[in-house]
């Protein structure tokens, strides 16, 4: 795979042709060679548009080189970007988030990596089979004095959760929350040891396939028109001053997020898409087709209000003790100009 080692590309006959093949692979930039760019997440398939603008050698022609490494938690992930060990990372939204940039940490909010929005979202409130009602009202009758699962409290989901109970005249107090990792969950429903739960791909389908477990709720109309982000792309504040790259980082990565969107919205290239995200991610290919696509934005707006809505949210429940501004970290700027140069994805 060309995004974590660039192999060489066949023998050559002469030390002339080594330096023609050199001129030719180093694209032309502002900045006159090579930029690597150090990028970091959990991991996974919502790492989809870096895979397909690696493919399909976009970041290349940005003359870029992007070294991709897996960090095992948002604490992590922060750390890194503030200290500029990172220039660029998939970060969770959660009240650790708000918290370190109140403490100094210089981060930027630049575009999306996961969002939920209608019709895509990797993310769903499932009820054990067993449990299961004909819609959703019934499934949600059900669940009053029940078990659900959410990963943390501290995070997006636990405010979405808040926002189906209400929609169905109900409160936290009508359920009993426990925190379990994703790899937990499938196990806790075949014991029965939970009812429910927030689960996420590729978890979320093996639940279902398993029979397990059925959906309840989509949770997508809970966020905004344009969508919710829940894991932004975050750039460190050095390197967003490195205007030349860090534009034609996001860039590339938005043509990798309009490759994805066209395959999992309009079908184009489906079958194609499915076998390099499966690929880079190291997952059988069945995976990928069979889940979920995640929400990614194709023009990467990130949405100032939803964000709004969940530091309010964690300041309710106690996890962040004063909000900030959040237009001061949002940086629509590099997601612009990308826009502007391909153009409105519609």
């Amino acid at each position: 795979m060309r995004l974590w080692s660039y192999a060489a590309r066949g023998a050559v006959a002469s030390l002339a042709l080594v330096a023609v093949v050199a001129v030719v692979a180093i694209p032309a930039t502002a900045w006159g060679q090579e930029e690597t760019v150090r990028f970091a997440s959990v991991g996974g398939i919502t790492d989809a548009p870096l895979y397909l603008a690696d493919e399909f050698g976009f970041f290349k022609e940005a003359g870029l080189k992007v070294e991709m490494q897996r960090m095992t938690s948002a604490p992590n992930l922060m750390t890194a970007v503030a200290t500029n060990q990172l220039d660029a990372a998939g970060i969770s939204i959660t009240p650790g988030l708000f918290s370190s940039i109140q403490q100094g940490m210089n981060l930027r909010i630049v575009g999306d990596k996961q969002s939920l929005r209608p019709g895509l979202s990797a993310t769903r409130l499932v009820i054990r089979s067993d449990l299961a009602k004909a819609n959703e009202p019934e499934d949600m009758k059900v669940l009053k004095g029940k078990t659900i699962a959410v990963s943390s409290k501290a995070s997006s989901v636990y405010m979405l959760l808040e926002k189906l109970l209400k929609k169905h005249d109900m409160s936290f107090s009508d359920i009993n929350v426990v925190e379990l990792a994703y790899p937990n969950m499938l196990p806790a429903f075949s014991t029965k040891a939970i009812d429910g739960a927030i689960d996420l791909e590729p978890f979320l389908s093996q639940a279902l396939q398993t029979g397990a477990a059925k959906v309840v709720s989509d949770l997508s109309e809970f966020v905004p028109a344009e969508g919710g982000t829940i894991v932004p792309i975050v750039y460190s504040e050095d390197f967003a001053r490195k205007t030349g790259p860090a534009r034609a980082f996001l860039k590339a990565y938005l043509r990798g997020v309009r490759v994805y969107n066209d395959a999992f919205v309009e079908g184009k290239g489906k079958q194609k898409v499915i076998e390099i995200i499966a690929r880079y991610a190291k997952v059988k290919p069945e995976v990928v087709a069979d889940g979920f696509p995640a929400g990614l934005d194709p023009n990467q707006r990130v949405s100032v209000e939803f964000l709004g809505e969940l530091q309010s949210f964690f300041v309710q429940q106690k996890f962040l003790r004063t909000p900030i501004d959040i237009e001061k970290i949002v940086d629509p700027s590099f997601a612009e100009a990308a826009v502007k140069d391909l153009g409105t994805y519609k």
